[in-house]
């Protein structure tokens, strides 16, 4: 029996509790707004019933307007409460302030005059709470308007710092201008840089078709361009070059961009680069690089010449070593002028015979042929290019036929006897004044042996 009441009290105690608990929080969700509008609508209404009961309590206790206009004052506290919160606020005062007076039976007029206040309260609070609902509006749009013309003043001052940094970037980029144009291909917007570009004043520009600015020889491709553009529709930037017309009636070739506006695609903005500084750069480079490749050219010639020289007068390389210098240098000659042979030739008036020789080896003449040809060759330069005929009648010794070239340089004579070089070639050569140059070098080297041969020679004969 005891523990069939226990449970009994604790079922009680937990429903209680339970009952408490979600009444706490229906009355703490109505207590606590959701949104902070909802919050100022509250205050409002709270507000508008303070002042309805300050009013009620001040009349009640001082006798204000007894007997005496005696519903002015809870008509101003409906007035004060619609200025406040606007016309539900009021029409909270109006209910308030309908129900303190009928409660303590203040009203000497009777149903009436309690029907005729609420009319009264209820056109105050809907007369000055509509006023002051449009009020806020206005202010509010008034403010927002404030806030919009600050916006604008800030984008048009920006519009102006970023004129400034364009007409300072026309400057500096002279070789460049940008203009727009409408969907009909008028100009519409000409700078100073398009100007200056173009020598085109604004005046004459503004209105005026692209085709002002086209070669009229040519096709206007500024004009194609932007039937292009509008063809496809996108927002992508196309590339184009032509020959544009000055003012002054010259041409220059240009490369332009067309892109439509972002956010007017009735018109486009057109870039143009004037490319003849650039075509002069290039032009002027390239002929740097073709001096600068002729310079090295002519370096690297000099260079091998020099080296050839120095090889050449090597002293190392001693004539008066013997035969095997001779015939070293002869070599060395050989591989300078690039020719097929070459010969140190000794003409007698009795015979002729071949002291050294590199390469391709003559064979050796008869007396008679010997003293003719080296009277037609004695200490003169003879040079044949392409005629084998020639070059046996030319020659001291027997070449081979197929030899169809030959280079003949004196080195020295000694009475009777004369030394010559003979530089030959089978193919088609032409000796230059740098081969000729090279032969009369090795020819001075040797010159002063073959002298001391000369006279040997002459001594042995005598």
């Amino acid at each position: 029996m005891d523990n069939r009441v226990q449970i009994h009290d604790r079922l009680k105690h937990s429903f209680n509790t339970s009952s408490g608990r979600a009444a706490a929080a229906q009355i703490a969700n109505l207590l606590s707004p959701r949104t902070p509008e909802e919050l100022e609508r509250r205050r409002a209404h709270l507000f508008a019933l303070l002042l309805v009961a300050v009013a009620g309590v001040v009349s009640h206790v001082t006798g204000l307007t007894d007997g005496n206009a005696q519903y002015t004052v809870y008509v101003t506290v409906i007035a004060v409460a619609a200025a406040a919160g606007g016309v539900a606020p009021a029409c909270v005062a109006a209910l308030a302030a309908i129900l303190l007076v009928t409660s303590n039976g203040e009203s000497a007029t009777g149903a009436g005059g309690r029907l005729l206040f609420a009319f009264e309260g209820f056109g105050v609070a809907w007369i000055v709470g509509t006023i002051t609902d449009r009020l806020r509006e206005v202010t509010s749009q008034l403010a927002s308007t404030i806030s919009v013309k600050t916006e604008l003043s800030r984008q048009v001052h920006r519009g102006h710092m970023l004129r400034d940094a364009f007409e300072q970037l026309e400057e500096m980029a002279e070789t460049a201008a940008v203009f727009t144009v409408n969907a009909q291909g008028l100009i519409v917007e000409w700078p100073r840089s398009a100007a200056r570009m173009y020598g085109i004043t604004a005046d004459q520009a503004l209105g005026s078709n692209v085709s002002i600015l086209g070669d009229s020889s040519r096709p206007g491709g500024l004009q194609h361009l932007l039937e292009t553009l509008e063809t496809e529709g996108s927002s992508e930037s196309i590339r184009s070059g032509g020959v544009h017309r000055r003012s002054d009636g010259t041409t220059m070739h240009v490369e332009f961009h067309a892109r439509r506006c972002s956010r007017d695609a009735e018109h486009a903005t057109i870039a143009v680069h004037d490319l003849s500084r650039r075509r002069e750069t290039e032009a002027f480079r390239d002929a740097a690089l073709r001096a600068q490749t002729a310079l090295q050219g002519a370096a690297d010639q000099a260079q091998g010449q020099l080296e050839m020289l120095e090889w050449l007068t090597d002293p190392s390389v001693s004539v008066a070593a013997g035969p095997g210098a001779i015939g070293e240098l002869i070599e060395r000659l050989r591989s300078a002028v690039r020719a097929e042979g070459v010969a140190l030739v000794q003409v007698g008036r009795m015979a002729t015979r071949v002291v050294a020789a590199a390469g391709l080896r003559p064979g050796e003449s008869g007396g008679a042929v010997a003293t003719a040809n080296a009277g037609i060759a004695d200490n003169r330069v003879a040079l044949v290019h392409n005629d084998p005929t020639r070059v046996a009648q030319v020659s001291a010794v027997k070449w081979s036929p197929t030899v169809s070239s030959i280079l003949v340089v004196p080195v020295c004579q000694s009475g009777p006897i004369a030394f010559r070089l003979e530089l030959v070639n089978e193919r088609r050569a032409a000796a230059s004044e740098w081969h000729l140059a090279l032969a009369r070098i090795v020819a001075d080297r040797l010159a002063y042996a073959m002298l001391l041969r000369g006279r040997d020679s002459a001594g042995a004969v005598a």
